[in-house]
């Protein structure tokens, strides 16, 4: 089993390190690291890994490109730990503030379709606002410079920002505005079907640390070690990981098949309208539905 991860702290990290789906799949697991969602899709579509996660925007672009992927569970959910930062020297202290100035962000990015779906519920129009195209790894050099006034990031990167910068808007706050942001766990059409054997288990594996997890995240610290554990896989303090971990957020077994079988479909068809009305994306498809599956969530065993 061959399976994807990024840098993003996460619950996947902890079933890493802690051979979690290898004990659930009864069998060794191949980690592929990757820095880039699109990416990912490339070496799915060729068989070069089985399952990876991979988030809502270069999902709905490479499925309305033709690429035959599936959603079979939710990995997490974009909340605190994915914002809209600004310069506290750019003096930004309101939504209108933001006009001719300049926000860095990666496009085709959950992160960039947070920052066009804000500056859309603020009624400003994003050439209002000077976007700049920039990976996470050059933002931060941008913002020390002084080159840009703010940026919508995530993770290690946001809380390098938060140090000279405060946040105006974060992504629990535009899923509360009707704009959540997902990364999925993701697979072939071919794969759900020649191998549901492993991935039963391997979702089942998942809905059970998602619970276990949120049952007990507020008792974790520092020194907890599945905290440990995941700041030595990727490299950053215990204290960075402890943040990280606990700002993203988690769906259980319920949660995620109501969002399957009600909401998911209808969100995904009306997230790419509007990446198409942003010319984000050239076409759309009539429906998203047959790009989720949500079989192994619903027969999932979760204790």
């Amino acid at each position: 089993m061959r399976i994807g991860w990024t840098n993003q702290v996460d619950l996947a990290k902890i079933a890493q390190v802690n051979g979690i789906y290898r004990k659930a799949l009864g069998e060794s697991i191949e980690w592929k690291q990757y820095n880039d969602d699109f990416q990912i899709l490339h070496d799915l579509a060729v068989e070069k890994v089985d399952i990876a996660p991979v988030g809502l925007i270069p999902f709905i672009s490479a499925v309305t490109s033709g690429l035959q992927v599936r959603i079979i569970a939710v990995s997490s959910q974009y909340s605190a730990d994915s914002a809209l930062v600004t310069r506290d020297q750019s003096n930004i202290a309101n939504p209108q503030a933001l006009i001719g100035k300049k926000i860095a962000v990666p496009f085709l990015t959950s992160s960039h379709y947070s920052l066009l779906k804000a500056l859309q519920h603020w009624q400003l129009d994003d050439k209002q606002v000077q976007l700049v195209n920039l990976p996470f790894d050059k933002i931060v050099a941008a913002w020390n410079k002084g080159e840009i006034d703010g940026a919508y990031v995530d993770g290690l990167t946001l809380l390098d920002l938060k140090k000279k910068g405060h946040v105006l808007v974060d992504s629990q706050q535009l899923a509360d505005w009707g704009s959540p942001t997902y990364t999925f766990w993701v697979v072939m059409d071919q794969t759900s079907a020649k191998k549901p054997f492993i991935l039963e288990p391997f979702v089942n594996a998942t809905l059970q640390m998602t619970k276990g997890f949120n049952q007990l995240k507020d008792s974790l610290t520092v020194n907890s070690k599945d905290v440990i554990a995941v700041s030595q896989l990727l490299k950053i303090s215990p204290a960075d990981t402890l943040t990280l971990l606990k700002g993203k957020k988690y769906l259980e077994q319920k949660a995620q098949s109501i969002l399957f079988t009600r909401n998911l479909p209808k969100y995904l068809n009306n997230t790419a309208l509007f990446l198409r009305s942003s010319n984000l994306i050239n076409n759309i498809l009539s429906d998203y539905l047959i790009y989720i599956f949500p079989n192994f969530v619903d027969q999932a065993q979760v204790k």
